[in-house]
């Protein structure tokens, strides 16, 4: 019985190999048994990043997206996002300058709010008004606290469970 690792390794060798219908070869052949094997994913990548020849580069450009094995990363594997590549981390951290009108002195104003506070203190008469906290991704992220921090996290928690028992 044939162990499709060797073949794979054997087919890796041939990526460097001089004669461009050997590695067109390989590159086919990778394609059609490499699918999800992580070593030939990143032994392409390093090829495509080598190799002048614009045939073969795109070659390997598509072999690269038929070994990829598309899949949801399990919570130990699922990796931060930098803080410009989470929009739901962004707001929340985000201070915002809303028009309120406060429900205990009727006073209209303005206030300065994090994205993760539901609550804040009037200006004029200094008693807390709520405000209404939407959904963010972050409810549902692995990594959501590590993003915006754990003290955020809770009091972001804390206000929408309010929101939701109290709408």
């Amino acid at each position: 019985m044939n162990d499709p690792t060797i073949n794979i390794q054997s087919l890796l060798k041939n990526l460097y190999h001089e004669n461009a219908g050997e590695v067109k070869h390989a590159l086919e052949e990778i394609g059609r048994v490499g699918k999800g094997n992580r070593g030939a994913m990143k032994a392409l990548q390093e090829f495509l990043g080598k190799e002048q020849r614009m045939p073969l580069r795109i070659l390997a450009a598509q072999t690269i997206s038929r070994v990829k094995e598309i899949s949801q990363p399990s919570p130990k594997e699922f990796k931060k996002p930098g803080i410009f590549q989470c929009p739901g981390a962004e707001k929340i951290k985000r201070i915002e300058i809303i028009d309120v009108t406060c429900p205990h002195c009727h006073e209209k104003g303005t206030a300065s709010v994090a994205g993760f506070e539901n609550e804040f203190a009037c200006e004029s008469c200094g008693e807390m008004i709520q405000r209404d906290l939407p959904e963010s991704c972050i409810e549902k992220c692995p990594v959501g606290s590590e993003c915006i921090g754990k003290e955020r996290y809770q009091k972001y928690l804390k206000g929408r469970k309010k929101f939701i028992t109290h709408p």
